[in-house]
């Protein structure tokens, strides 16, 4: 369990002016693991690009503690609890991140984070047809052992927690705290989420809804995430910044075509443009992302003989980019086990390193 040291100590860190996620990310992928924090000394944490003002008040100054008890009572609430990043179990995926938040609440169940995971997401008012199909896709998904992930929002959002929940597990990603469900609609299930899944935020307790929240909560969405499915969205709504979020961390985008007089196709249709996939069904999202009845791809090829000459970790790596936190996924290694392997095959002509990623050559 995460000491109330640690945490402490990170939290005063990000308080610090100046200091964001980005920030904080570069800072914790130069240690070895984030409990190293506690040990550094004034030299040690300006090395890491702190300024000497800066790491003098991460030392002494009281003030940078306020707000910390509002995290520690969180965690005596049953089932509730903070993940720190970069460690277990905060999801690897989203740690691999830029801009990763470094706390991230949670109520529920934390098996809901072992599960490869795919992001359902699309208007808030959709048509008949939209819900249906998001819920219907969500409940298949779930069936196989796959974690859905949405942002509980009316619509779309809510169908696809909704279709989890008949089938498996899900996860709500909030902007707001998690003692201020929004909207207040979903109330009732946010509390279903709770028992068979898990409700996540960034935003500490008695955190109100904002519109910039919301943008921000979209990133963790698509972060957790193998691939994020846009079902039915306008060409300006926030279910576009998702899927744009989601290609930019390397994560696989797919849109749900429809018909060319509904207006809630355009912003699918569009990223369909742009290069996103083409799905109709849940097997469809499977087969691209090579989970297989809930087996994440490494489990399935471990049950399979590997193709005749080609080493095992090449079966986890697209012929186009693959974001190496994706090839951690599927191959389940750590990063660290993973970076060394990956040299090995750029040096033996398997694959090339590219922005985002790796890119399987042969």
């Amino acid at each position: 369990m995460l000491r109330d040291e640690l945490l402490l100590a990170w939290w005063r860190l990000s308080k610090l002016p100046g200091l964001g996620n980005v920030t904080l990310n570069e800072i914790r992928q130069q240690l070895t693991k984030p409990a190293e924090l506690l040990t550094l000394t004034r030299e040690q944490l300006q090395v890491l690009g702190l300024s000497a003002e800066a790491a003098e008040r991460w030392l002494t100054d009281d003030s940078l503690s306020a707000g910390f008890e509002l995290l520690r009572d969180w965690r005596h609430h049953n089932r509730c609890g903070v993940l720190l990043a970069g460690m277990d179990p905060y999801p690897q995926a989203l740690a691999a991140t830029r801009d990763a938040p470094l706390f991230l609440y949670y109520h529920g169940d934390l098996e809901a984070l072992k599960q490869p995971m795919v992001a359902l997401v699309g208007s808030r008012n959709p048509t008949p047809y939209g819900l249906e199909w998001a819920q219907s896709c969500a409940s298949s998904l779930a069936a196989a052992g796959i974690t859905v992930v949405s942002g509980l929002a009316l619509g779309i959002d809510g169908a696809a927690h909704q279709g989890a929940l008949s089938g498996g597990r899900t996860i709500a990603v909030l902007g707001s705290g998690l003692d201020v469900i929004y909207p207040q609609r979903h109330l009732g299930l946010a509390q279903m989420v709770m028992q068979k899944g898990l409700l996540l935020s960034e935003f500490p307790p008695g955190t109100q809804p904002k519109p910039e929240h919301f943008p921000s909560r979209n990133r963790i969405v698509s972060g957790l995430s193998l691939g994020v499915v846009v079902v039915e969205a306008a060409q300006k709504s926030g279910s576009l910044i998702t899927a744009r979020l989601a290609a930019e961390q390397g994560r696989e985008v797919f849109a749900l075509p429809g018909a060319v007089t509904n207006p809630l196709s355009h912003g699918c249709h569009q990223l369909i443009r742009e290069g996103a996939l083409l799905v109709q069904n849940a097997d469809e999202i499977r087969q691209e992302l090579g989970l297989q009845d809930g087996l994440t791809a490494q489990v399935a090829l471990a049950l399979e003989p590997a193709a005749t000459g080609v080493p095992a970790l090449v079966n986890h790596i697209d012929y186009s980019m693959t974001a190496t936190d994706v090839i951690a996924i599927r191959s389940a290694l750590t990063i660290a086990e993973l970076l060394p392997q990956l040299l090995d095959l750029e040096l033996s002509g398997w694959l090339r390193q590219v922005p985002g990623g790796y890119m399987r050559l042969k």
